[in-house]
């Protein structure tokens, strides 16, 4: 993969089981100001000449220290990035926790993590490029809930 400039970002979509998950990990920022107290997939920026799985993989042991089976990838209409902010793009993964009994704690870049039911997360107030991939996420995974 060449990478774009700014460095890709990737994120995980960590639900409480799959197939037929009920929740999604939803954490919620702490900085920057103006992002703070929004929604977000966990997940960060892909080093340079890093694998975006294994980048994914890193970041979220990083941020949640915690293991990952990780899924398919949840395309956008136009591929496997997503535009988010700043002219970044994203990739993101459908996931599960490896230990799904493991208890997560936010980091520094979070205040809150939260497994929200998968009826309620459209609810929260997400970062506003991040909520059609969470649209994407729970309609690949979970047919029976409607976006």
């Amino acid at each position: 993969m060449t990478s774009p400039n700014p460095r890709p970002v990737v994120a995980a979509a960590i639900f409480d089981r799959l197939p037929h998950p009920s929740a999604l990990l939803c954490a919620s920022r702490s900085y920057p100001e103006d992002l703070r107290g929004l929604f977000e997939l966990p997940g960060g920026k892909v080093e340079e000449g890093e694998d975006p799985v294994r980048g994914l993989v890193r970041e979220i042991d990083e941020e949640l220290g915690c293991a990952l089976v990780v899924h398919q990838p949840i395309f956008s209409p136009e591929g496997p990035w997503w535009p988010i902010l700043a002219g970044r793009v994203m990739a993101v993964w459908g996931c599960t926790l490896a230990n799904p009994d493991q208890r997560l704690t936010p980091g520094h870049s979070h205040l809150e993590l939260r497994w929200t039911p998968l009826d309620k997360v459209l609810d929260l107030p997400w970062i506003p490029a991040d909520l059609p991939i969470v649209q994407a996420a729970i309609e690949q995974y979970s047919s029976a809930v409607p976006c």
